[in-house]
Formats: structure tokens, sequence, C-alpha cells
């Protein structure tokens, strides 16, 4: 019997029971079984493969929408009622998979690195957004690259001093646009100014959109959650919650008199809220509920150094960076903490040289080094503990300390990009083989 005259109902079984990678290359099977895979119930095997290989809270940071999953459950099953199904359909969960995929393949094929000259002074952040690099620093300037030819597309000036974080928001429900949507529609800037400003990516303009004031010092730090949100941290010892409309900022939520200078803060959702100060404490807090959830204390072998350079938010876990400690994992449970320290592996016998930055994309985490200018890359595979004894890849970016790194993936392949002490960016770009 030929392949393409097998019953539908028994293709149907089959497709069931393969991994992502065999169903990808099952459309090559035969004519009918390609034009299987454009009709909407075959698009859902995309989504058990997610739901299967990627998990929850990975899926929710990949696309930003934690309600994805919110009109059916998360078994296996392709069948879902008719509202669900068309709503799953229109995701475009393929793309989610290629994405989650091509990150495990970073410094494992052909790669292409650019270099981004302009800043005059320390590159303080980055962040990376399709085939757009968008960087900040002690120069005060907001720089939008292309990131293949590495020339400025705009410069925004409209902080009176550094600018030392910056944060995008994903476009909404953009895994169920066109590919060519672009993938972020706001810029959020935080300065020494005191002040955190708004631009619009879909309309670039020098203007800023909207300027949130009401810090009393320095913002170290700005997250975006939910669409509506943003969360900033200040030297004033507070976090404030924003609410972002169309053309303005309000002020939702305050946290102060926090004890002392808040460095980080991170946003998941709408409603759960991370803030790291520079003494060490880590506390996660509901907004929703006024209160705190939990909350610990990094110890640091040296005191007078700053305990945590570093820290990524996923669901009710946290990952932070610590100067001279190394990594610290923190799963914050109903009535229980449960704390994981391990060292991060280097090339030498004494491990990484001491981390400045940090972030986490997919499986893969990236950590920067303050004196050799070096990235260290690691894959997790499951469960974080024991994940950083193997090194996945290592980046020399520059001499001087690098200071920032963003990961994402331009829809062809991976890209890291990293930023320090000299003012230049160098963005590496790998060209993996397709799902």
């Amino acid at each position: 019997m030929n392949c393409s005259d097998l019953p539908l109902e028994l293709i149907d079984e089959i497709l069931k029971h393969l991994d992502a990678i065999s169903v990808a290359k099952s459309r090559q099977v035969c004519r009918t079984w390609l034009a299987l895979h454009a009709q909407p119930k075959y698009k859902l095997l995309w989504r058990q493969a997610c739901v299967r290989d990627i998990g929850y809270d990975v899926l929710t940071e990949i696309t930003g929408d934690n309600q994805i999953f919110s009109d059916d459950n998360l078994g296996h099953s392709g069948a879902t009622g008719k509202d669900g199904g068309q709503k799953n359909c229109n995701i475009d969960w393929k793309a989610i998979y290629q994405r989650w995929f091509r990150s495990r393949h970073i410094g494992k094929w052909p790669c292409m690195i650019t270099e981004l000259e302009g800043h005059s002074g320390q590159v303080l952040d980055v962040k990376l957004s399709g085939d757009r690099v968008v960087t900040c620093g002690v120069d005060g300037d907001i720089c939008i690259w292309d990131g293949w030819t590495g020339c400025c597309l705009m410069v925004l000036k409209g902080h009176l001093d550094s600018v030392t974080s910056i944060s995008l928001r994903q476009t909404p429900g953009l895994w169920k646009k066109p590919l060519d949507t672009p993938p972020h529609d706001l810029l959020a800037s935080g300065s020494r100014d005191c002040s955190v400003k708004i631009w619009n990516l879909k309309e670039p303009s020098s203007v800023a959109m909207a300027t949130c004031l009401g810090h009393n010092g320095p913002v170290n730090c700005v997250s975006f959650g939910d669409n509506s949100f943003l969360a900033s941290a200040s030297e004033d010892c507070s976090v404030r919650i924003w609410r972002i409309s169309t053309d303005n900022c309000s002020c939702y939520y305050i946290l102060s008199n926090l004890g002392d200078w808040v460095e980080q803060t991170r946003l998941w959702g709408a409603d759960t809220l991370l803030y790291v100060t520079v003494n060490g404490k880590l506390a996660l807090w509901s907004i929703a509920d006024s209160q705190m959830l939990s909350s610990i204390r990094i110890r640091a072998s040296n005191p007078s150094l700053p305990r945590v350079h570093g820290a990524v938010l996923r669901g009710q876990k946290v990952l932070v960076l610590t100067a001279l400690n190394g990594l610290f994992a923190w799963e914050c449970k109903l009535n229980d903490n449960i704390v994981h320290n391990f060292p991060v592996i280097g090339p030498c016998s004494t491990g990484v040289a001491r981390g400045t930055c940090l972030t986490m994309h997919g499986a893969i985490v990236a950590v920067g080094t303050s004196s050799t200018g070096t990235v260290y890359v690691y894959h997790l595979n499951g469960k974080w503990e024991n994940q950083f004894t193997k090194i996945h890849c290592v980046l020399q970016v520059n001499k001087s300390a690098v200071n920032a790194i963003s990961i994402d993936d331009d829809g062809q392949g991976p890209c890291l990009a990293a930023g320090g002490d000299d003012g230049i960016v160098k963005v590496y770009r790998w060209f993996p083989p397709s799902v």
C-alpha cells in the first residue's frame, strides 16, 4: 500500500506518537502528508510538542502570555472545544517550538559576529528585538541598531543622566500575527536622572511617548511584565509598578521603605514581583494580595562587594548570580523555601571569574564576567541543579568587563548580544538547521 493511501485515522495515530523532529520530517513522506500539515488539527501537533518538551513557564516567557492555555487544559490530546481549538489553531505553535529548539544550538553551528560602535562610554544594558538591537549607556543615549549591518538607525535622547536599564514589551498577541510582525512594540528606559521613559517602537520617534515620574533616586532597573504593567527599582528604596496605556503611564502600586537601594526587579505576569536589594535581600511579592510571598537573604563571602549581579524570575523560581558565591536557585513554595547554591564552572580550576551579569532564554543561561570580558553559556537540561558543571560554549567578547547580555531569536536563529566597559556591543548569530 502506498503511504498516501493510508486511512486518515491511521495517519492521525502515527503522527500523535511522533516527537517534534519526526513530525517535521513527516512532511517529506509524500504530498498527501505534506497537505495534511496545513490543516488546523495537524497544526495542534506542534502545541502538543510545546507542552511536552518545553513546559509552561518557559512557554509563558517565550510568548509573553501567561493565559496561553487558559481555555483548555494542558493535556496531550489534540481534541479541544470549538472556541479553544480555534484559538489554539490561530497560534503559531511551530514557530514557538522552533524558537525554543534553535536556542539549543548556540555555539554549535556557524556564527556571524557584528560589532556595534557608537556609545561614548560604558554600555550598561542591551536587548534584542528581531533583527534590531537596543542599547543604552553612561552617555545617556539609547541606540537602536540594525543587527545585521551594524548601522545605528536611531538615537533616542531625553534622559539627563546615564541610562541604566531598558526593557522591551512583547507585541500583544504576537504568535497569532503574521511572521513579519515586529516582536516588540514598546521600550522602557530607566535612568540616574530618577525618571522612567516609554518609547514607541511601532512608530519610532526621538521623543518619548510618556515619562513616569515619582522616584526620588536613580532608577537602577526597569522590567515589563504583563502587557499593561512595568516595574521600576530605585535607589530611593522603592519599587513602583506603572500601568502603561496608549499614550501615558500612571503609578499603580508602590513598595516603599524596603530598607536599602533596590538593584533589580522582575515582573511575572501582572501579579508576581521580584525585587533584589543591594544588601542581598530577595523578595517575591503578590501585587494582587498586597503581601510578601517569601524572602531570603544571600550571604556574601566578601561583604564589601555587591552581593547580587543578576536575577531571573521564571514563575515561582528565581536564579541569581552573586559576586563570589556562584549561582543560587530559589524556589518559593507554599510555606517552604528551597534554595540551592552551586558554583559556576569555568575553564580554570577556580571556576568562572567574577560574574557581572546574567540572562536566561529557554534552556540557555549566559553569565558575563568582569576581568576577562568572557561570556559563559550553559545549557539546562531538566532541573537547574547540577546543570552548571559543563560549559556549553565560551565567547570572548572583549578584554574589559561585560555589563549586559541578551539572548533571543531573530526568526532565523538564536542571537546573543553583549556590551561592556569599552562601549562596544558584539552580536553573535548562529544558523542551525530548521526544524
